[in-house]
């Protein structure tokens, strides 16, 4: 048993030895190749002669560093490569690795949102309720019909994918707090986690290597929200599934790109190409942080949507509905953006995580 299992063992050692000596070598390589001249760094500019502070230095000098370290991009792939297709580690920063390929975003507090081990205050509670109530008051003035939606977090439609030991406190969620808080004031809310649940019956509706829902969740995400604004915009017709060819492709999600895997780690997916003209179209440059996108139909309603990415799976189906959609990267309600737009709808759209944007700044954690 022995001799035939030492060579074994000997041939495993090689085989991390091998890459490991290749990124000690190439890590010393690049380290004294482009190694920056320190008075270099002395200047405001962090190159020249001219000496400016040394408390600039260390800054300076990391900015240089990490500019002109040759193959420095090259060795944090390879390194997490190594670390995720040879050693199998499941902790990396911002990702933590669940089962049967699925993983999970650990950046902003999100498992600790999904562990509930920081709920909201009753004055949380009581800032979120009077914001809102203020902005519901303000476009209801203006006759502008207001919806805030609720994404949820990934971890919350698909836990049974989550490594073992993460555990959830007795406490309650952000969102449910949220809607206990707001029940009764007469804010239209659309919680889409029940939405998601439904659909993840009949197909994944989130991706495996990306925070975000797939075409299949946003789908069924457009379509909850449509529905919700149809009774007082009856024009607003959502497009069922079935006005979609189905076609599977491949992606390489966000939790990828943020382990230096994008493109090595892929996955399938369900596509949806229309089967019906979409004459909707993207104005060129627009203010920062937006997306502006308008229809010939000038019958359909006006909208300014303020968004998280969770969004960005929605807005091809949805700049099929409005005769100007005004999409906005911000967690708040922008009202002097609001009064230049005149929509007839507002939108406030966040993920589970981000819940806490809506309390005031002064009690904000």
């Amino acid at each position: 048993m022995t001799e035939n299992t030492e060579p074994v063992s000997r041939k495993l050692s090689w085989i991390t030895i091998i890459p490991l000596a290749a990124l000690i070598m190439l890590g010393v390589f690049g380290l004294f190749s482009r190694w920056a001249t320190p008075i270099d760094l002395l200047s405001p500019n962090g190159v020249g002669t001219s000496f400016a502070s040394l408390v600039d230095f260390p800054v300076n000098y990391g900015r240089s560093f990490n500019t002109n370290f040759i193959f420095r991009d090259s060795l944090i792939r390879m390194d997490y490569w190594m670390r995720y297709f040879v050693l199998h580690e499941t902790v990396f920063p911002q990702v933590l690795m669940g089962r049967d390929g699925w993983m999970y975003y650990t950046h902003e507090g999100n498992l600790d949102y999904y562990q509930r081990v920081h709920p909201l205050t009753e004055a949380q509670q009581q800032s979120i309720r009077d914001n809102m109530l203020s902005i519901q008051s303000k476009l209801e003035k203006d006759g502008i019909r207001f919806l805030f939606v609720i994404a949820p977090n990934k971890e919350t439609i698909y836990p049974e994918y989550l490594p073992d030991g993460i555990v959830r406190a007795e406490n309650p969620t952000w969102a449910d707090q949220v809607l206990v808080s707001l029940d009764g004031t007469g804010i239209p809310i659309l919680d889409l986690r029940n939405t998601m649940l439904a659909e993840k019956e009949k197909a994944p509706v989130y991706f495996k290597t990306d925070t975000h829902w797939n075409p299949i969740g946003a789908r069924a995400a457009y379509e909850a929200i449509l529905l919700a604004l149809q009774p007082d915009f009856p024009i607003l017709k959502p497009h069922p599934l079935s006005d979609f060819d189905q076609v599977t492709e491949s992606t390489s999600g966000d939790l990828a790109g943020l382990i230096h895997l994008k493109g090595d780690i892929t996955e399938p997916f369900t596509a949806l190409h229309a089967r019906f003209e979409k004459p909707s179209r993207g104005l060129k440059n627009p203010p920062a942080g937006q997306m502006i996108t308008v229809m010939p139909d000038q019958a359909l309603p006006k909208a300014v949507i303020f968004r998280d990415s969770f969004f960005n799976g929605l807005q091809p189906f949805t700049s099929e509905h409005f005769s100007r959609v005004v999409y906005v990267s911000d967690f708040s309600v922008d009202l002097g953006l609001v009064a230049e737009e005149k929509p007839d709808v507002v939108i406030l759209e966040l993920a589970e995580r981000y819940l806490d944007h809506l309390i005031e700044p002064d009690g904000r954690p």
